[in-house]
């Protein structure tokens, strides 16, 4: 499986789908085949295969990416990898009390699909053949991709004030993501990846 090579116009219209007003989770999917680098941890040999709504018992895993990894010791080894994905509508954090956050209900949910589908499939002979995975302990968390810079707080704060709060929150849910390995990545990320955005010329320099 040979990476898709994206240029200005994908930019423009992966740009347009995260201003949008209605929810553009399933159009925005497509451009992950432009960042497969985001999505794996390591230096990539080669991409060897990658599902949109991998089925299984538990429900629908949105992405899923299994690639040669160069690890550091020099061996190369097939690793897959587990990927939740929300519109870049949806908001992280909510307004819990006047100094405090909470995560937004379809960051919740998106953590709870997520642990379920990793835990079938890492465990699934099926799965593994599927994507090229010989042992369990070779199907990783990916992360969660979900809403944009605009959608970070969804409260009647003043600008500071969400800033300070959402840093917190953030913090706070790093700690519990740090263990399992577990990435929370908005849209813009994946925009600042494709060839226009000033993160890409920053690349090239």
């Amino acid at each position: 499986m040979e990476p898709s090579n994206p240029n200005t116009a994908d930019y423009e219209k992966l740009r347009a789908l995260i201003s949008a007003e209605d929810y553009k989770e399933l159009e925005c999917r497509k451009y992950l085949q432009f960042v497969p680098s985001l999505l794996v941890k390591g230096r990539i040999i080669s991409l060897e295969y990658l599902e949109i709504d991998y089925r299984g018992n538990a429900g629908d895993s949105d992405y899923v990416i299994s690639a040669k990894i160069q690890k550091e010791v020099g061996v190369e080894r097939v690793e897959a990898y587990v990927w939740e994905l929300k519109a870049p509508q949806c908001y992280l954090f909510k307004k819990d009390t006047e100094n405090r956050l909470r995560p937004s209900e379809d960051l919740v949910k998106a953590e709870n699909q997520l642990l379920h589908y990793y835990e079938e499939q890492r465990g699934n002979e099926l799965f593994r053949a599927k994507f090229g995975v010989t042992r369990q302990n070779d199907v990783h968390i990916g992360g969660i991709i979900i809403g944009c810079k605009a959608k970070q707080v969804d409260a009647d704060f003043d600008i500071d004030k969400k800033a300070r709060l959402f840093e917190e929150a953030l913090w706070a849910r790093e700690h519990f993501y740090g263990p399992i390995g577990l990435k929370l990545i908005t849209w813009d990320r994946v925009l600042d990846l494709l060839p226009g955005s000033l993160g890409y010329l920053s690349l090239l320099l």
